[in-house]
């Protein structure tokens, strides 16, 4: 595994070196080859400052105005190539099945192998972490993420183990884990949940747990390992509270002077259900 990651950060390298040369050898004469304004600002900065900057930065004028720019795509590149050694480097480690698996024997170390891949790459991302540790990063691992789905903060423990519906929500921090440590034995198994499920912030799924469809996960509680939590319910204190169905609401309200009022028509029907405020989380 050593060697791979060696082998891998050596030749991701080697791309973003040779395009960080490139730009340093040509930038310069591709913009100044364009003429008429562009010639103009290296000659003035050198006539401005004169001997307060080297020669070289007249000279590489426009490398070093945009060397930020340039050092960001060329770490880009680099992060890109890391990331698919980091998948095929993944992909050749023999995938585990469901099951319980004795601690410190071959196929817990396989295991143990194939996500550190996963885990180190954001490590690398520096700068560009904040966007890499986000959906398309775990789909490239393994996980099966519906439409309209936001991660975002949320972290994915065992992405090859995680399957998640359409138009789901995570909250900060909210834990998804494929796996559970129970003594001298390492469980696995995949987590599912299903369509439109909104998982408080701190809220911990476990291995094999089945969440129906237009559930809220409460913030700060935890999900059991293969607990299924049926469809239509809040999870909350360890108990599935049913969600009152809301019908669509006929009302219309105005907002004057920061106040709610119906309308003219409506004054007199003072009875309608409001949805519960524990259903928005």
């Amino acid at each position: 595994m050593v060697l791979s990651l060696l082998f891998s950060l050596t030749f991701a390298s080697v791309p973003a070196i040779l395009f960080f040369w490139f730009f340093y050898q040509n930038i310069d004469s591709i913009i100044t080859g364009f003429g008429g304004l562009l010639d103009g600002p290296p000659v003035l900065a050198q006539a401005l400052l004169g001997d307060m900057l080297p020669l070289i930065v007249y000279e590489k004028f426009y490398f070093f105005t945009l060397l930020v720019p340039i050092s960001l795509f060329c770490y880009g590149l680099f992060l890109g190539v890391l990331l698919g050694f980091f998948k095929l480097s993944a992909r050749g480690i023999p995938f585990l099945e469901d099951g319980y698996y004795p601690m410190e024997s071959e196929d817990w170390l396989l295991y143990e192998y194939r996500v550190v891949y996963y885990n180190l790459f954001p490590y690398f991302a520096w700068f560009f972490s904040i966007f890499l540790d986000t959906k398309p990063r775990h789909m490239l691992f393994g996980a099966k993420i519906g439409k309209a789905t936001v991660v975002g903060n949320g972290r994915l423990f065992n992405p090859e183990r995680t399957i998640i519906g359409d138009e789901c929500f995570f909250g900060y921090d909210a834990i998804m884990s494929g796996h559970v440590y129970e003594g001298d034995r390492l469980y696995l198994k995949t987590v599912e949940i299903g369509n439109n499920v909104t998982v408080g912030a701190n809220a911990v799924i476990l291995a094999g747990a089945e969440i129906g469809d237009n559930v809220i996960i409460g913030a700060n509680t935890v999900v059991p390992k293969n607990k299924v939590i049926p469809p239509n319910t809040i999870w909350i204190h360890g108990k599935a509270i049913p969600r009152k169905a809301v019908s669509p609401v006929s009302r219309k309200y105005e907002i004057i002077n920061g106040q709610a009022e119906l309308d003219s028509d409506e004054a007199e029907d003072h009875s309608a259900e409001i949805p519960e405020e524990g259903e928005h989380i």
